[in-house]
């Protein structure tokens, strides 16, 4: 015969609570999961630094991508652009593209840290730093880089369709605080250009 006092109660109602505090656990791990799967490919982010770190992996394991980024650019070593001679560039392409970006940001003193060209024919730029600290200008002159960064890169590789600003490596919204450069920019900025 059992005996239905009070602690027989609070055990049963301890039971019923880890019953049902290990139910919620279930609950939750299992639609966690099921939303990881359901939900990953709207949320999947491609990035072409991504794509470029898997490319350099699988070219030293000795696979070759289809997909990885054309780089046009190498850091040089040396920090004074006039030391390093067409001679020692591989491409003339390289050179002349190269050339435009300087020309344009010489007055801001800014870094090249990295140039290449994706399979959608967009070409990106990694900027130092410097252009946002040293770029003092107001909307106007902000869009006049801009542009003139893409009508001169345009103008010496014709095949390219839009141009895609980072800074540090990194996307940003602005430079100046005028011109969003967070996406890729094309003909559409042409067209403002006076």
């Amino acid at each position: 015969m059992k005996r239905s006092g009070p602690g027989n109660r609070v055990n049963k109602g301890k039971k019923v609570s880890w019953l049902f505090l290990l139910a919620l656990i279930v609950f939750f791990a299992v639609s966690s999961g099921v939303s990881y799967f359901i939900l990953k490919e709207r949320f999947t982010v491609e990035s072409p630094f991504i794509a470029q770190i898997e490319s350099m992996h699988d070219q030293a394991s000795g696979k070759a991508r289809k997909d990885a980024p054309f780089r046009l650019y190498e850091p040089s070593v040396q920090e004074n652009p006039a030391e390093t001679g067409p001679e020692t560039r591989k491409d003339k392409l390289l050179v002349a593209v190269e050339d435009v970006i300087r020309k344009r940001l010489e007055p801001y003193e800014v870094r090249l840290l990295d140039l290449y060209l994706d399979k959608e024919g967009t070409v990106y730029m990694d900027l130092g730093e410097e252009i946002t600290k040293n770029f003092k200008g107001d909307a106007g002159e902000e869009l006049d880089l801009v542009a003139g960064l893409y009508a001169g890169i345009k103008q010496t590789v014709p095949d390219i369709r839009k141009m895609k600003i980072l800074i540090e490596g990194m996307e940003a919204e602005s430079f100046g605080g005028h011109i969003n450069i967070s996406k890729p920019i094309g003909e559409e900025i042409a067209g403002t250009k006076q």
